[in-house]
């Protein structure tokens, strides 16, 4: 009895000590994010953590909108953006279970009128190239097609048959929202139920994820959610309202809460399997974590980055749109997972996931809101920089070569539509037609180019050159907003049309 009182007594100690010291990284990791809120401003901040299948921390920090003050909670629902990626090759690889598709099947069996720019690649691409970013366009090509556009998800991929590629096919790394729609919409073909409602049905439903959509019309009717922020000249200040993601969906549309994405975690570490549900097979889930695509030092597999963090392989996505960052990652060999979501863009969800990280494999962590900052500073400092050099380089003294109402008319690009150029109170007006959002009047630069301002600050500073021809009229124009990460104004070449 006594070697039994002394057995147990050592296993009660030893898990109590087990628990204090998670305690302990878990009040440390608390105290950090407390921290950094404060330095990055930012209004609302949310994070779980998993480990060995159970839930070990879900907390919300700060506010859902600066206007209201209502709290952030584990329950707050957030755009959780390119995070979504990895919900979609999950779909896929039911049906790949199901024998209902195969990952190296041809798009052009599911998708007939698909095409992309080549041809020959219209005719070689398959459902796997679709999903690891290997199509041969350049990052975010195209993207600037669907944010806030009014064109709708079978418009959007039509259009992408104009994308000119920036390699090889299959050759180079080039991250890709269109492809990952048009991988979204094979599931209809093959199942006459479309990627929302087979999403709810076969992860959300389960896994219960009762109060995770995909539209912002679902995520405003069940309240409790986010609104997107932005951070300008240091003071915070609230977007007009979501930018959307639903016209590619698949891509990027799931809102979700800190507190039901870790019943996603836990359905990626225990490979495939929810309780007593295997949704997709081990194999699938080998396959979805398996390197496709080379990115330097890091690569994409289906819907998943993978790379090695401090020694340890990691499995992760991010995500952003404009107010809202996001970032799910997985530690597998240490059954371990976190998920991020904020409402402002920052990169206090990079610092957040490494630290707490670092702090969970029981590693000294180092002080990554610093780094993060200090990077983010020099990230400001060059577009300040870049905005100096272009005034620097600025020819003083010159004057549009024409009257000003010799600018305006109708212009046309191949892939994207059309812009018009008009005149206002005196000034050059410009409107993307498709994208009610893009406008803002020209400024003189110098000689017959102009500078724009968008109305929504979200876009920065623009640079619109017009050309003529030996007539002397206007025949088009090119743009560069060279500190836009997220569109490539330079694939765009605009011709006069009226």
């Amino acid at each position: 009895m006594r070697t039994r009182f002394f057995l147990v007594t050592a296993v009660v100690f030893l898990f109590a000590n087990l628990s204090f010291a998670q305690q302990d990284k878990l009040q440390k990791i608390d105290n950090y994010i407390q921290s950094a809120m404060k330095d990055w401003q930012m209004p609302g901040f949310a994070v779980a953590i998993v480990k060995n299948d159970s839930i070990v921390f879900s907390k919300g920090y700060g506010v859902r909108d600066i206007r209201t003050k209502e709290p952030v909670d584990e329950n707050t629902l957030f755009m959780i953006a390119s995070c979504s990626k990895a919900f979609t090759t999950a779909a896929l690889a039911t049906l790949v279970d199901r024998g209902k598709i195969k990952w190296d099947d041809h798009v052009i069996k599911y998708l007939p009128s698909f095409q992309m720019y080549d041809t020959w690649v219209t005719k070689e691409i398959t459902v796997r190239d679709l999903v690891t970013h290997r199509s041969g366009l350049e990052t975010f090509s195209g993207d600037i097609l669907w944010l806030g556009s009014t064109y709708d998800s079978n418009e959007i991929i039509r259009r992408a048959r104009y994308l000119k590629p920036a390699s090889s096919f299959r050759s180079k790394y080039g991250y890709q929202n269109i492809l990952y729609s048009a991988a979204g919409s094979i599931i209809p073909v093959v199942t006459d139920t479309n990627w929302s409602d087979y999403l709810k049905a076969h992860f959300f439903s389960p896994l219960g994820m009762n109060r995770s959509v995909t539209t912002i019309s679902e995520m405003k009717a069940k309240g409790n959610y986010a609104f997107p922020h932005k951070i300008v000249n240091e003071n915070v200040t609230t977007y007009n309202d979501f930018w959307s993601i639903e016209t590619v969906a698949p891509a990027g549309s799931i809102n979700s809460s800190v507190r039901e994405m870790t019943n996603w975690i836990r359905l990626q570490l225990m490979k495939g399997k929810f309780g007593s549900k295997q949704i997709f097979s081990e194999r699938q889930s080998n396959e979805m974590w398996f390197n496709q695509t080379a990115l330097e030092t890091i690569n994409y597999g289906l819907g998943w980055f993978i790379r090695y963090f401090s020694g340890k392989k990691l499995i992760n996505h991010g995500g952003g749109m404009p107010g809202m960052i996001s970032d799910v990652s997985l530690i597998p060999e240490e059954n371990f997972g976190l998920v991020i979501l904020s409402n402002a863009e920052t990169g206090m969800v990079t610092a957040i996931r490494n630290y707490v990280i670092e702090v969970f494999i029981n590693k000294e962590p180092k002080d990554w809101n610093k780094t993060m900052l200090e990077n983010w500073q020099k990230r400001e400092e060059g577009f300040a920089k870049e905005n100096k050099r272009r005034e620097d380089i600025r020819v003083k003294d010159t004057k549009p070569s024409l009257l000003l109402e010799k600018y305006c008319g109708t212009y046309e690009d191949t892939m994207y539509g059309k812009a018009e150029v008009s005149l206002k109170d005196g000034k050059l007006f410009m409107q993307f037609i498709p994208t009610p959002l893009f406008r803002g009047k020209l400024h003189h630069y110098h000689f017959d180019t102009f500078y724009i301002d968008w109305e929504d600050d979200f876009l920065t500073r623009g640079w619109v050159k017009f050309d003529m021809n030996f007539n002397a009229e206007i025949k088009g124009f090119t743009i560069e907003v060279p500190n836009s990460p997220d569109f490539i104004f330079t694939e765009l070449l605009f011709e006069k049309v009226k």
